[in-house]
């Protein structure tokens, strides 16, 4: 039995270790339910959420996976109680991206991703920095310098999950979040497709 259990938590499911290929409706699903979890301080919720994503998406083994959602849980949730000194939340996010890309053999900075998205996290947070349109502007950077590709590529779908982030915060009472998953879906199905224009 332990035997089985430890290759059960050791052993990475089938399928590429690549970030640029995904399901975009199951990874809105989650990502929707995340940001549930994260606004309800539902903070078991969001770290099992997250390890379920990276095991699917980044096809990392269970306990990979647990590790990573680890840092990535403990950096949302402390930058949720945090009102500045954001940076304290960056060595989990970097810790996070390292991994990612020693599992993917990608080439990018974990550091320069890390900051990336940092940045738009903190920009919803400051009026007249939290437009969809200055948001989507940072998750740009970040998806460029993450997937290593042009800025001008990940324009549409950082703009639409900027949307969808707007949506949340303009309605943080009773969000509407059929229509922040269908904005999600949206983001992550152009992402798919620009990512994949690269290799036509």
């Amino acid at each position: 039995m332990l035997a089985f259990a430890a290759a059960f938590a050791l052993t990475p499911p089938r399928g590429p270790r690549s970030m640029r290929q995904f399901n975009p409706s199951r990874l809105a699903d989650l990502e929707v339910r995340m940001w549930q979890a994260y606004y309800a301080k539902e903070r078991v919720r969001l770290f099992s959420l997250l390890v379920t994503m990276l095991h699917e998406q980044y096809h990392y083994s269970w306990a990979v996976a647990t590790t990573e959602g680890f840092h990535l849980a403990r950096a949302a949730a402390t930058f949720g109680d945090l009102k500045g000194g954001y940076d304290i939340v960056l060595p989990d996010l970097e810790a996070a991206y390292a991994t990612a890309r020693s599992w993917t053999g990608a080439g990018f900075d974990p550091r320069v991703v890390a900051k990336a998205e940092l940045a738009w996290w903190v920009a919803r947070r400051i009026p007249g920095q939290n437009s969809a349109e200055q948001v989507g502007a940072l998750i740009a950077d970040e998806y460029a310098a993450l997937y290593e590709t042009s800025r001008t590529r990940m324009e549409t779908p950082a703009f639409l999950r900027a949307q969808a982030a707007a949506l949340r915060d303009a309605e943080a009472g009773t969000p509407d979040w059929t229509r922040i998953g269908v904005l999600l879906r949206a983001s992550y199905r152009e992402l798919l497709s620009a990512l994949a224009s690269e290799n036509v």
